[in-house]
């Protein structure tokens, strides 16, 4: 696995699930900055931290919109959004994240070609949305749960939704991710 230098995009404002499941929760602002960094966008530990909490329950990921402000620009890039992992949810910029799957949600094959446009990029094979490539859409467009849209929230180890943006140089560009997620509740002994 390659560690890489983090840039952390979490927002500490989240709330946890006070309401029925499920629910839509935005990223920090994703910009240019990130270039060749480890952008965490949201991080799933047990113990409230950077992020809220999530217990001992299953979080699953039913759906995701990345939305952007800016197109990104550059002499080529590429994007992935893919599944990483910090030692604890304490690490923020500048610390290590470990790339668990780098193109888990969205691989460069589709990454590229949905930054460079802004507006709402969609889940599907089609109109220009995250396509049946990753392994995350694959099971998303068979209406299936499992290991590709579900996470473990751990305190040590901690599961992150990170973007992978390079572009030999980006001048321009913003983005925002939004996830629909709910939480199955573990039944503690």
């Amino acid at each position: 696995m390659t560690a890489t230098a983090m840039l952390d995009l979490r927002r500490t404002d989240l709330r946890t699930n006070v309401l029925e499941n499920p629910l839509w929760i935005t990223s920090g602002n994703l910009t240019y900055a990130a270039d060749s960094l480890a952008a965490v966008l949201f991080s799933f530990p047990q113990t409230p931290s950077v992020s809220p909490g999530y217990g001992a329950s299953i979080v699953v990921v039913h759906n995701l919109v990345l939305e952007i402000i800016t197109a990104f620009t550059s002499d080529s890039t590429t994007f992935e959004l893919g599944e990483g992992s910090l030692a604890t949810d304490a690490i923020t910029t500048a610390g290590t994240v470990t790339e668990v799957e780098s193109d888990r949600y969205i691989n460069d094959t589709h990454g590229d070609d949905m930054i460079i446009l802004d507006g709402f990029k969609f889940p599907g094979s089609h109109g220009g949305g995250m396509h049946s490539e990753s392994e995350f859409t694959q099971e998303w467009e068979k209406g299936r749960l499992g290991s590709k849209n579900t996470i473990l929230p751990a305190d040590a180890t901690v599961k992150c939704i990170v973007a992978y943006i390079t572009g030999g140089t980006l001048i321009a560009g913003s983005a925002y991710l939004h996830a629909l997620i709910s939480t199955v509740p573990a039944v503690e002994a």
